[in-house]
Formats: C-alpha cells, structure tokens, sequence
C-alpha cells in the first residue's frame, strides 16, 4: 500500500471532515480506532500508518492528545491501546504476525458497533481482497452511526457511507 505525501493529507482533510460532522465531535480529549488487517505485510502498512498520523498532527491540534485503539482484523479480532507516537515510530507493531485469510466487513463492522462504539474516528488499512458476505448485516452495523465515521483505505480512500451505499 503505497502512500505518497498528498494520499495522506487528503485522508487527514477527509478525518477533519469526519470531525466535523454535527453531533460527532464535541471537543475534548479525542478518542479514535485504528485498525490494522492482518493479511497486510508490515512494510505494506506501516509507512502508511505512520503518513496519515504525521498529516494528522500537523493539520490539527486536537491530535496531540488523543486515546488511540488499535485493532488487529485477522482470525480473531484483537484491540490494544497504543500512543499515536509509536505508531510513527513503528513500536506499535513489534508483535504484529501477518495472518492471511478470507475476512467479511461485516464481522469487523459489528465488533467496531459493539466495542468501539465511541470513537469518533475509525481508520481501516485493510487489503483489497476482503468481502461482504451478509449486506444486511453490514448495512446494520453501519447505521445509524459508524457509516460517519470510518473510512477504509485500501487501494482507494472509501468512506463509511459511499461502502454503505455500494452495499445497497
């Protein structure tokens, strides 16, 4: 997943935008998820992480204190805490295992509805070979509230709300 300089600060224009969706962000400490699809290699995502969070805390102040979910989409789906500054830096993923295998939006969206709920802003860096197996079932844990706030970034930049639309 190649990310150039400007692929990153139109995601963190997108995030801004994110932000300020009415009733999404109020202000305060920020809470957002970040989550991490196991059937990337490392050297796949991690420059990418590292450009969309630089870009981030360089356009906005709210970024500097922020409680950080990272979440690892294999098998099973494991979330962890971790500062914004090791993801930069690449600690954040010292224990990471790549694990490819067949994964549906709709089991990570409903985790992310049921655990993640709070976040404001929810990041997928997910391979493009995931699938939607059930579009019931993704259309209901997209709404009412996730579609705002996730955006999936693969091979393109696509928002909650645009993949909810192509699952109609």
């Amino acid at each position: 997943m190649e990310l150039t300089e400007t692929g990153a600060l139109q995601i963190a224009k997108r995030v801004d935008a994110i932000l300020h969706v009415p009733g999404n962000y109020r202000g305060g400490n920020l809470e957002m998820t970040i989550v991490i699809d196991t059937s990337l290699e490392s050297k796949d995502y991690t420059a990418a992480v590292a450009a969309v969070v630089r870009a981030m805390k360089r356009g906005n102040e709210i970024f500097r204190n922020v409680r950080l979910n990272l979440v690892f989409w294999g098998q099973e789906i494991k979330s962890e805490v971790a500062p914004m500054a090791m993801l930069m830096t690449g600690g954040a993923f010292r224990e990471y295992q790549n694990a490819p295998c067949k994964k549906y939006y709709e089991d990570l969206f409903a985790y992310l509805k049921k655990f993640h709920a709070r976040s404001k802003v929810i990041l997928v860096f997910a391979d493009g070979q995931n699938e939607v197996y059930d579009t019931q079932a993704a259309r209901a844990a997209l709404s009412p509230f996730l579609k705002s706030k996730l955006l999936l970034i693969s091979e393109q930049v696509v928002s909650g709300t645009e993949f909810l639309l192509r699952c109609m």
